[in-house]
Parts: structure tokens; sequence; C-alpha cells
């Protein structure tokens, strides 16, 4: 069965390559984004990845990685809801074509989590960036030897660096292992100290740490060739710079918000705007900015709470909701097994005179 033709959602075809005119050519290499973006859809389509039986196996992973590329090219033009909208037929909760390459798997949800941080899903950002921070941290010795292996452990201090981000936003330790959260004090304590003070020196933090863990942005537009001599290669950062720390400036009373509203069940308005220093005009705006912030719209369009605790206001009194963190008494007692099992290992090798 021959695959749909490639429809343009803005209703323009693509640029034709230079040796053909109507013909599609998979050995074509594009050489704008905006051809490279259609090239990687043509081979989603024409490869049939959606509806795929029978054949080589070939065709059906080439559309496969397709849409992982797509999830790259998309986060790099700063369009993240596309991005992960491409990756939507891929369940990343199961092991798949994405997982059989290190590289592949970890690039994938380097880009997902990213994807996710910016729009605010900072659950599930948390919740992947902790799985494979955790699957890099047990199987990274195999592949010291493998030519990705520094590529791997920048995209490892990366991710950490955006779990980072994550935590201070919104935190979810709940969600953390104890042997990723180990990691993150011993890298990132002092930072995570001052990015909960939203001064001067947090924001500095929130700076840094996103310029280091981004990805390389880029413009879909060609470069002005009347100016050969102006730079524009940092505009696309910028602006994702410049949104985020905007964002990290709308949320800057928030932090002390959840702190005050962790001690209590129950607050007036007016006791919790004399701890916090401001009026109670500007408590209840802090307090609908808290809502609004701490919501976003998943992948079903349905609005999701990244907040670990509710609260509602009845006759100028704040109620908490908290909600409780289910214990996982069976991940403690598994990692005692094993450290007993390493101890009975290494006792059985000690020779006794």
């Amino acid at each position: 069965m021959a695959a749909a033709p490639y429809d343009r959602e803005d209703g323009l075809q693509p640029s034709a390559p230079p040796h053909a005119v109507d013909a599609y050519d998979p050995s074509y290499v594009p050489d704008s984004v905006k051809t490279f973006v259609v090239h990687l859809y043509r081979h989603i389509r024409d490869k049939n990845v959606y509806d795929y039986e029978g054949g080589s196996n070939v065709l059906k992973v080439l559309g496969y990685y397709s849409m992982i590329g797509l999830l790259r090219i998309h986060c790099l033009l700063g369009d993240y809801h596309t991005g992960l909208k491409c990756l939507g037929p891929i369940d990343l909760n199961q092991q798949g074509v994405y997982s059989i390459v290190i590289g592949s798997h970890i690039s994938t949800i380097y880009h997902y989590g990213f994807a996710n941080l910016m729009m605010r899903r900072y659950v599930e950002a948390t919740r992947e960036f902790n799985k494979i921070l955790l699957y890099i941290l047990k199987y990274k010795q195999y592949h010291q030897k493998s030519p990705q292996y520094d590529q791997i452990l920048k995209k490892n201090e990366q991710m950490y660096a955006l779990l980072v981000i994550c935590l201070s936003l919104c935190p979810q330790n709940k969600l953390i292992d104890e042997n990723v959260s180990t990691q993150l004090k011993e890298k990132y304590n002092d930072k995570m100290t001052k990015m909960q003070r939203y001064d001067d020196e947090a924001y500095a933090a929130y700076d840094e740490l996103f310029s280091y863990a981004c990805p390389k942005f880029i413009t879909p537009s060609p470069p002005v060739l009347d100016q050969p001599l102006t730079n524009y290669n940092q505009d696309a950062y910028r602006l994702q710079l410049k949104l985020f720390l905007y964002e990290v400036k709308q949320q800057q009373l928030l932090s002390g918000i959840r702190s005050y509203l962790k001690l209590y069940s129950t607050i007036t308005i007016s006791k919790l705007a004399q701890y916090m220093e401001v009026d109670e005009a500007t408590l209840r705006s802090i307090l609908m900015t808290y809502k609004h912030k701490m919501h976003a719209v998943d992948s079903d369009g349905k609005m999701v709470s990244s907040a670990d605790f509710d609260f509602y206001i009845v006759e100028d009194v704040i109620h908490v909701v908290e909600s409780k963190p289910t214990k996982r008494h069976g991940d403690y007692f598994l990692r005692q097994i094993l450290k007993f099992e390493e101890m009975i290992g290494g006792l059985d090798k000690v020779q006794l005179d």
C-alpha cells in the first residue's frame, strides 16, 4: 500500500531538490530547516510507520527515528508542543526501538524532558529525568569503550542541571530515587539553596544552569546576506533564555507561599499577608499565580496539577490539602537485600587463616 502524499499545514509545497522537480529522493540532503522538517515527515508517511506490516524492518525503523528527529528539530526551533506531538505514537513507558541505542535513548529523553520543562509540565519532566539518570548511573560503566561515552556523560550532567531547575520551580522529591537524589546533593546542593531565595544570585544560578543544559537553538530563517558581518547565531538562544527567566520571575514569590502553606492546615489571608509583608490584594494575586503556574495542559489536552499540595479559600480562610506520598517499602527492602548480598559475596572471598 503506497503512502499518502505529504500535506503541508501551511498549504505551501516544499522546495524541490536541484536535480529533480517533482520526484522525492530519499538520498537528498536538504539545505534548510524548512525542507529538513518536510524530509522527516515524508520519511514517516512514505514508510507507513504508523501502520506497517511485513517487509523490511529498515523502512519502519527509518520512519520511527524520523519521529525522534522531529522532536529534536522542533525543540531546537522552540516549538515544544509540536515536538511532543510528533513523539505521540511512541510510548516512552515501554522499551522500544529508541532505547536499543543508548545514544538515541538518552537524546530522546533529554529533548522530551526539556520540552516538558518549557511547557511547565514539571512532574512529567522530573519523572523522565529521574528514570534516565538512574539508568545512566547503573549502566554507564558498560559503555566506557563506546565512542558515544563522552556524549553520554555530557548529557548526563545537562539532565542533572535540568532536574535541579524542575525541582526548584516545582518540588517533587517523592519522584526522585535515592541514588539520584544523592548525586544531586553532591553536584548542586549550593545552587539549589540559592535558587530558593529568588534574588540576584538565584537569577544568576537559573541563567547559568539553563545556558549550560539547554540545546543549541536555531532559527528557521536564512541569514541576512546584506549584512555579512552581523552575527545572529545567538538570537534563538537569547530569546529562549529571556522567556525562561521571565517565567522564573513570575514565580518569584511562590517559594515563600509554598513554605508557609506547608506549615498550616488553615490560615487566614490577613495573617499570611502579614508574614509575607504584602497587602491582602497582592497576596490574593500571588495565590492565583500559584494556582495558574502549578497547572499545565497535558498531552491529552487536560489540565493537570504539578503541585504537591492544594488549597482553597472559604471566607478569607485558606484551607490546605496536602497529598500524602505513597511510601515505597518494597524499594527500600530491595536495596537492603542487594547490599547484604554484596556483603555476603565479599565475605565469601575472604580467606581465613
